[in-house]
């Protein structure tokens, strides 16, 4: 199968979940700066994981640029990616008030794993099907090793001792793809 319709509907998906979660935000009662205190913790978990959800789009972009054919494998993948990925709308706002909680932030990190996992079986199963892929896979493997390590230490010392370790893991681990798709970008030039 051809991938173009399927790259448009996944882009198109990921353009409203990164949107989402803001209109979500209440407005406060008043017009003080002291009013908008109570969002703080959204508005930080929000811009965090717009910017991974970002990174992680332009990664899978660049990464799907030389693709020629998708299999029912990589489209069921990237659904179920899809899924975990529209949920992060919901735990931005449960972890923006629930910040030093450690429940929403275990779920939050489970669900971010979740969207990594599923993208490392796509970046796998269209590496099968589209060999031309095997130079930027390395990297990319390499770099989905770290993030998830990332993510998994964050959820450990989270639920042990500092709750908002796994936000701060997910904050790390975008800017770790955003590292390595600058890296990608000078190695192919």
């Amino acid at each position: 199968m051809r991938k173009d319709r399927f790259v448009a509907f996944f882009d198109a998906i990921m353009a409203i979940i990164m949107t989402i979660a803001v209109l979500q935000f209440a407005v406060p009662e008043g017009a003080k700066w002291s009013d908008l205190s109570d969002l703080g913790f959204q508005v930080m978990v929000y811009a965090m994981s717009f910017f991974w959800l970002g990174m992680l789009w332009i990664n899978i972009h660049n990464m799907w640029h030389d693709v020629e054919y998708i299999t029912r494998g990589v489209l069921v993948i990237n659904i179920i990616m899809l899924f975990f990925t529209s949920m992060i709308p919901f735990f931005v706002i449960y972890i923006g008030r629930y910040f030093n909680e450690p429940v929403p932030q275990l779920l939050y990190g489970i669900d971010v794993i979740c969207v990594s996992i599923c993208n490392h079986l796509s970046l796998e199963l269209l590496s099968r099907q589209n060999p031309q892929l095997e130079a930027s896979v390395t990297s990319l493997r390499r770099t989905g090793a770290i993030d998830l390590f990332i993510k998994i230490l964050g959820i450990v010392i989270g639920m042990t001792v500092y709750p908002p370790a796994v936000a701060i893991s997910v904050f790390i681990a975008g800017i770790m793809l955003l590292i390595n798709f600058m890296l990608m970008r000078k190695r192919n030039q």
